[in-house]
């Protein structure tokens, strides 16, 4: 079974897509920042990872630098809304939505997708990714 680890500081968007790739055959494990969700791959390898870029501590542009260097064979999607949503506290630099997504694919990401993405794309990217 392909083994997915799916990084992002919101709880709503890990549940959906948890339940959304669960249901599509794959393993999935959930982790709501990018240190919690390094520590979860050198626990137990997955096939790829799906990343948030705007999350607080580590954001997903250093997460993917980070997995790049410990685990280079595994895939990596960026999903990025851009923002717009954030908690109070947490300010991100105004940068729009394919800035970040640039700068995640430079840092090596192997696929992003902008939120809202509907779940056929997501299967699909997915798929794509981890595919022999």
């Amino acid at each position: 079974m392909i083994k997915v680890l799916v990084i992002d500081d919101e709880m709503d968007v890990l549940i959906v897509l948890r339940e959304i790739l669960t249901r599509a055959g794959f393993e999935v494990r959930i982790a709501e920042n990018g240190m919690e969700g390094l520590e979860l791959l050198r626990q137990e390898r997955a096939d790829l990872v799906i990343t948030d870029i705007i999350m607080p501590g580590m954001d997903g542009v250093a997460t993917v630098r980070a997995i790049r260097n410990e685990f280079p064979g595994t895939r990596v999607l960026v999903i990025s809304g851009g923002g717009n949503i954030a908690p109070m506290e947490y300010e991100p630099a105004a940068i729009k939505t394919s800035a970040y997504l640039a700068s995640a694919a430079k840092a090596g990401a192997d696929l992003t997708l902008t939120k809202p993405f509907d779940r056929n794309e997501l299967i699909e990217a997915v798929r794509s990714l981890t595919a022999d």
